[in-house]
């Protein structure tokens, strides 16, 4: 299934509303990738299992507009006709958002299988509409920081194992998080090996291991960006649609508003990996726990981490966050 592919096959339709040229969707033909008469990329959803009865309403956010149980007028292969869809357009003409709309709207497919229920379509479409809610969020990390982490992920060993225990909201103290082991993803754009942490990443709880994974970054119109990494983690992790939904879950919720700015911009890949280094949190100067006053929080700080030894990755007992990298 390729939904980007599929729309540029098609052509701008003559005439309003409700008028669509249309592609059905391979395997699933009860969908279709269609266009509307301004150019925005539609999906119809034909779902026969009671869809009337669905409790979901038409609803508009900054990019998406849903609506239920809608008699379309489509063209399909030379033929037209009148059929009732769920219909979802994505209200933007930006290319590299209406590419990202149609990766998300793969893993939707894929969820809702060729003829689901209705509890199914409740479900699906839930959790599509949360995605594109966090849109209108302010943004909770910078596109720097999450390129490298979604850089670590598609450079890893084992993709599936770094998602796993990857941070399911961006404000959590480390990066990925397994109990026992935990990594924190450093970046910076100066090529130099200084990066600021919070006292709890250098200072965790008792019994655990902390890695630091530093990687030098540099944007570049010939690197990649970050719909080019989703792409290659889901087809690293073969498409699990769980863990793309976590993908484009987090992406949302980072980049919040900026996302229209941030998915153009590219970084150099191969800079970061030959970059890429990894650090012992105990190897690492910091400000030790017992020296901060119980009346202090929030305490962050500089540390160079150029004068230290890297840790070389290998096989280890403990857990298996650390063997997926």
């Amino acid at each position: 299934m390729n939904l980007i592919d599929l729309f540029d096959n098609l052509a701008i339709p003559d005439g309003g509303e409700r008028i669509f040229n249309a592609l059905p969707i391979p395997n699933y033909p009860n969908y279709r990738i269609a266009i509307d008469h301004d150019g925005n990329p539609v999906l119809l959803l034909s779902v026969t299992n009671g869809v009337k009865g669905i409790l979901l309403k038409n609803f508009k956010l900054k990019y998406l507009q849903l609506l239920m149980n809608v008699e379309c007028k489509i063209f399909e292969k030379g033929n037209n006709s009148f059929k009732t869809f769920t219909v979802i357009t994505f209200t933007n003409t930006d290319r590299n958002l209406q590419e990202y709309f149609l990766r998300i709207s793969e893993t939707l497919i894929r969820t809702l299988e060729s003829n689901p229920t209705q509890q199914q379509v409740i479900d699906s479409l839930n959790k599509f509409i949360e995605v594109f809610r966090s849109l209108s969020d302010i943004p909770t990390n910078t596109v720097h920081g999450l390129w490298s982490e979604l850089f670590i992920i598609n450079n890893s060993r084992n993709p599936e194992i770094l998602l796993n225990y990857w941070h399911n909201i961006p404000e959590e103290k480390f990066d990925f998080n397994s109990g026992e082991e935990k990594i924190e993803v450093k970046s910076n754009a100066n090529f130099e090996r200084i990066h600021i942490f919070s006292s709890e990443q250098l200072n965790p709880p008792l019994g655990s291991e902390v890695l630091i994974a530093s990687v030098f970054i540099r944007q570049s119109s010939t690197g990649k960006d970050i719909g080019q990494l989703l792409d290659s983690i889901s087809a690293k992790i073969q498409y699990d649609v769980q863990l793309i939904e976590k993908l484009n879950r987090i992406v949302c919720a980072t980049l919040g508003y900026t996302l229209e700015q941030s998915i153009k911009l590219k970084f150099d890949y191969k800079i970061a990996q030959d970059s890429l280094r990894f650090y012992r949190c105990e190897d690492i100067s910091k400000i030790e726990k017992i020296n901060i006053p119980n009346e202090v929080s929030d305490v962050k700080y500089k540390s160079d981490l150029s004068k230290i030894a890297t840790y070389k990755l290998q096989k280890t007992s403990k857990g298996n966050l650390f063997n997926g990298l």
